[in-house]
């Protein structure tokens, strides 16, 4: 009866033993490598077997009228390269940036300097603290016909040519203009 609560005991605190069973007395280390990273990684080598070569850098959206003006963009949230980064979202993005003026109407375009066309795109209008959605497939819309401050966001998404779940990675940015009655 002894020896059957002493080994009992003994299993017990061995399953407690916080030393490690090759007995190092070493404590675990956590992986080096972090796992989005690795995914990244991965996604990458994927997409240049297939032709599809992101740049290294995060692309600057190049947003422009028809008639020349630069718009400044803001950038947002983004995972790019194996690095992702997390900030404010819709109008408070845009807190403090000064709206540059546009005319009413007049088209606008948006360029994310890449060879390869993003797999989504989305843009959208904050009217009144909501979201509405602008239709556009190539980045380009018309700004509207109401003069004043608009507000504007995207998300723009280049996913895994075998799995469209799968993102090689994506941005989001917002800009601002002042719309303005033709002089």
């Amino acid at each position: 009866m002894i020896s059957l609560v002493f080994l009992t005991t003994l299993l017990i605190l061995t399953g407690c033993n916080p030393t490690p069973s090759d007995s190092t007395n070493g404590t675990a280390s956590p992986p080096t490598t972090n796992a989005k990273k690795t995914e990244m990684g991965l996604l990458e080598e994927n997409a240049q077997e297939h032709g599809r070569t992101l740049p290294q850098k995060l692309p600057t959206p190049i947003i422009q009228t028809e008639s020349g003006i630069s718009i400044p963009a803001v950038q947002g949230s983004y995972c790019w390269s194996g690095m992702c980064a997390d900030s404010v979202g819709g109008m408070d993005l845009l807190e403090g940036h000064t709206a540059v003026p546009v005319v009413v109407g007049e088209k606008v375009s948006i360029d994310m300097g890449i060879e390869i066309p993003p797999d989504e795109l989305e843009l959208y209008e904050y009217v009144e603290n909501k979201i509405k959605p602008i239709s556009s497939t190539d980045g380009t819309f018309q700004f509207p016909k109401e003069p004043g401050n608009h507000y504007y966001g995207a998300f723009i998404r280049w996913s895994s040519p075998q799995d469209s779940q799968i993102s090689l990675g994506d941005t989001s940015f917002a800009f601002v203009v002042r719309v303005v009655e033709k002089k």
